[in-house]
């Protein structure tokens, strides 16, 4: 694993057999497969979070093609077996299951905690408002009572 961000986006899809899981690390989306343009490591391919910043501020999921090939077999084994040495929180939040032929499946949970989140979002709004209305209501009630 290493930082290598200056690098040019390739197809979203993966390549061949090659599938794009959800980021394992902070699953906030589908790793993108990238192509370095750094002199030292230019043309080799690099798997990455969305969210990666070569700063170190942003989610670490970083892997070069051969690690991140590693990574999937590590993955494919613990759930062929049930266990493993992936941490399990982290492999709930993988996109789905991957199939034969190297294509991934929508992450259902991903969805829930985002439709969660914007229910949340909602409640806060109108919990903003009733709140509003009910000082305007009191502040009417007092200026009634003092007339």
């Amino acid at each position: 694993m290493g930082g290598d961000s200056s690098a040019s986006a390739s197809n979203r899809q993966g390549l061949g057999d090659i599938p794009l899981i959800w980021c394992t690390e902070c699953g906030s989306g589908q790793v993108l497969r990238r192509i370095s343009r750094k002199p030292w490591s230019a043309g080799h391919v690099f798997y990455c979070c969305p969210m990666y910043k070569q700063d170190g501020t942003g989610c670490p999921f970083w892997y070069w093609e051969e690690d991140y090939l590693d990574k999937l077999a590590r993955m494919r084994a613990c759930k062929e077996t049930g266990a493993g040495s992936e941490n399990r929180v982290r492999r709930t939040r993988m996109q789905g299951d991957w199939s034969n032929s190297g294509s991934m499946v929508v992450n259902k949970d991903a969805d829930l905690v985002a439709i969660v989140k914007e229910l949340v979002t909602f409640v806060k709004a109108m919990c903003l408002l009733l709140l509003c209305i009910l000082f305007v209501l009191v502040l009417i009630l007092v200026v009634q009572l003092i007339k």
